[in-house]
């Protein structure tokens, strides 16, 4: 399988997850105007680094690189934890905590839907970093192997 094809692969994987889970933020924010988060826990770019984890690994059987290297040998760890700095971890927070908490004038004017918008679109922006992340890391490596190094 060439690099070009590897690509196209996982470039479709990352935007048919990335409307999977966010795909419906814009038509939310102009016309639904949601008042809570829903599904969109803090922890749902993990979520997705698995589900895109899960794809490399199936695509990683599908090449050949000699043999005798393993997915773990390319992606040893997770990345999320090595893409969000501390700030970054504190604006999710600040951000997932503001989506959260209602308070009694949000509720009665109904007016939340801007900090719910925020978070999510704070969350897809993470989750769209670690998928270019990770494919730029698999596709890396898997040239480094192909090269011999």
């Amino acid at each position: 399988m060439k690099k070009e094809e590897i690509e196209r692969l996982c470039i479709q994987k990352e935007q048919e997850l990335l409307s999977k889970y966010f795909g419906k933020l814009v038509h939310e924010a102009a016309i639904e105007r949601p008042e809570d988060i829903g599904n969109y826990e803090k922890e749902l770019p993990l979520q997705i680094e698995e589900e895109y984890y899960v794809f490399l690994k199936d695509l990683w059987g599908k090449i050949d690189v000699n043999g005798k290297y393993s997915l773990e040998d390319i992606l040893d760890k997770r990345h999320l934890s090595v893409l969000m700095t501390d700030d970054d971890r504190e604006g999710i927070k600040y951000a997932y905590d503001d989506a959260k908490r209602v308070t009694l004038w949000e509720r009665v004017t109904k007016t939340n839907h801007k900090d719910v918008t925020f978070y999510k679109g704070l969350l897809e922006e993470y989750a769209r970093e670690l998928l270019l992340c990770l494919r730029c890391d698999f596709i890396e490596d898997i040239h480094k192997l192909e090269m011999g190094n």
